[in-house]
């Protein structure tokens, strides 16, 4: 349960844990500094180092309740951390991310909106109390330098606009003498990249939504703006249809490096909790709840205590949880997104992606559906358009929307220098071949799916593969055999159907064909680190695949 005590005795366990790891000699450079538990030991100021064991370290001191409260170990700790963090900035004071961002606006945002909140706390803890008052001081100067160092110096990503944001509307209302809200203005009047159905541009569910919530939160806090909850609020709507039944969420989606990664997404599990305490909403509080249960080390992260702080009253919250929705289908036409619940069984499928369908049954795993060929590079299929059907979706990609047609570029007639071949591409006429539209029709039928794939237009004969990635291990099996798979095998399903079973669940594929066997055709992006199953068809095309879901047998050697 998403429980201040229970947090708090986790961030009390990760800064003991810590101790070992702070560097303690007064000769080394990187004095004070905590290093990361996990990953790489290079002392580091950023969010994901120091910084992140130091807030820990400031929350389980500052906390009523914590066995260190108050701790004169911890509290002399908390001194060093603290001048390392501050003697790290450069002389902007920024900070770096080592890994790749160098005197870095965001990820310096990242370690101010880190802070902000502890220096807040304190503040709130110094009548009397001078080494609240201290932390308050020394930490809020890191703060204030930090902060002014970000204004007019830019971000990366899409998300970094937020954290920005959020930590200068935060070390604004720490030291009105920052003098950021002409910047931060210039931002926000790019607009909040969140679609109607709740999506950010990143569409990071594993990631980046968390960042992107809460940094919205504080702004909506700081900077008078209530009106960012709203944005929010969609975002978590659509997260609380995207979780599959073991808590991990869909991240086929994500166009960051959490896609395709099976995770449960700790992150946001403080912006569901702040939000159901806003809200008086059972279902976000429950998620919550989950999260923090699920997630590997979810309590240990400072930002899960961080509302309990600011909302004291958060303590004493007693929301009726409500039960997480777990049997619907859900079309988000802006987001090209279809999500199928049924229990166990998990689907979706989204447009502009290489991966149009996805199925998890329990713990069968489907990564991912694809569909490819080699007419030209454009029968790798990414639908441009959904739309409803009885009981489904019809997902489109139209011929005579890619950037090039099938065929070949004509000579100019003029010299072309050497090194300028591909410069000049674009201003030759073409001789153009037939376009092709390539169609999935994914229908939903008693414990399972039919999935039917055309393809209009084009040439005769060209190849097309159905690729199914399964995560393996388990065991495949058709009429005439059994097969114990690992991932990085790949089998070509003939005819007839086939299933795939791991413990007392499994799933079945067909029925297969084989008219060619190419085992990865060129530019398909074949799925290698999965067990894959190949249906080999040519064009035209019009093949049903039927899907099913249920308990394996061992009795019976059979699906039922």
């Amino acid at each position: 349960m998403y429980d201040y005590d229970l947090i708090l005795a986790a961030q009390t366990q990760r800064i003991l844990t810590a101790y070992p790891c702070q560097i303690l000699d007064p000769a080394n450079p990187a004095h004070g500094c905590f290093l990361p538990e996990h990953g790489d030991h290079h002392p580091n100021a950023d969010h994901g180092s120091n910084a992140s064991l130091l807030a820990t370290a400031c929350y389980t001191f500052l906390c009523d309740g914590s066995p260190l409260h108050e701790d004169d170990e911890l509290f002399g700790r908390i001194q060093k951390s603290i001048a390392f963090e501050r003697a790290w900035q450069r002389p902007t004071g920024l900070i770096d991310l080592v890994s790749v961002n160098w005197e870095s606006p965001p990820d310096t945002g990242f370690a101010v909106q880190l802070f902000s909140p502890v220096v807040a706390f304190a503040r709130r803890l110094t009548d009397g109390n001078e080494r609240a008052a201290e932390i308050a001081e020394t930490l809020g100067e890191f703060v204030r330098t930090a902060a002014t160092g970000m204004i007019d110096r830019g971000f990366h990503t899409p998300n970094h606009r937020w954290v920005v944001c959020s930590a200068l509307s935060q070390a604004m209302t720490l030291y009105p003498d920052v003098d950021a809200r002409a910047y931060v203005d210039s931002i926000l009047t790019e607009t909040i990249d969140i679609n109607d159905d709740g999506e950010f541009t990143e569409r990071s569910t594993g990631i980046y939504n968390a960042v992107c919530d809460r940094g919205l939160r504080f702004m909506a806090d700081h900077l008078d703006r209530p009106e960012l909850l709203d944005d929010v609020r969609k975002n978590l709507e659509i997260m609380t249809h995207l979780f599959h039944e073991d808590g991990t969420v869909v991240t086929s989606i994500s166009n960051r490096q959490d896609r395709g990664n099976r995770l449960v997404p700790t992150g946001i599990a403080d912006s569901f909790f702040d939000m159901a305490n806003r809200d008086n909403d059972g279902r976000w509080a429950s998620i919550a709840d989950r999260l923090i249960a699920l997630g590997q080390d979810a309590q240990h992260s400072p930002w899960q205590i961080q509302p309990f702080t600011q909302n004291p009253e958060y303590r004493e919250s007693r929301i009726t949880r409500s039960p997480i929705p777990d049997n619907y289908a859900r079309l988000y036409p802006v987001s090209g997104l279809w999500r199928v619940k049924r229990g166990k069984l998990s689907a979706t499928a989204a447009t502009d992606n290489r991966a149009p369908f996805a199925i998890r049954y329990g713990d069968i795993n489907l990564t991912s559906i694809k569909f490819s060929g080699t007419y030209h590079n454009t029968t790798n299929f990414e639908a441009d358009t959904v739309e409803e059907i009885p009981d489904g979706i019809r997902m489109t990609q139209h011929g005579e929307k890619n950037v090039r047609t099938p065929g070949y570029d004509l000579p100019l007639n003029k010299p072309v220098p050497v090194g300028t071949f591909g410069a000049v591409r674009g201003t030759r006429e073409r001789w153009t071949l037939q376009t092709i539209d390539l169609i999935l029709d994914i229908t939903e039928v008693e414990n399972g799916f039919d999935l039917r794939y055309r393809t209009e237009g084009g040439l005769d004969r060209i190849p097309i593969e159905i690729e199914f990635a399964l995560e393996a291990p388990g065991q495949w099996e058709t009429d005439d055999q059994v097969t114990p798979v690992v991932n990085g095998q790949s089998s070509i399903l003939k005819s007839g159907f086939g299933i795939f079973h791991r413990g007392t669940e499994a799933l079945s594929i067909g029925p297969g064909q084989a008219i060619h066997r190419n085992w990865a055709m060129r530019n398909s992006s074949p799925a290698d680190d999965r067990f894959r199953v190949l249906v080999t068809l040519q064009t035209p095309v019009d093949h049903t695949i039927e899907i099913r879901y249920g308990t394996w047998s061992i009795a019976s050697h059979s699906l039922i």
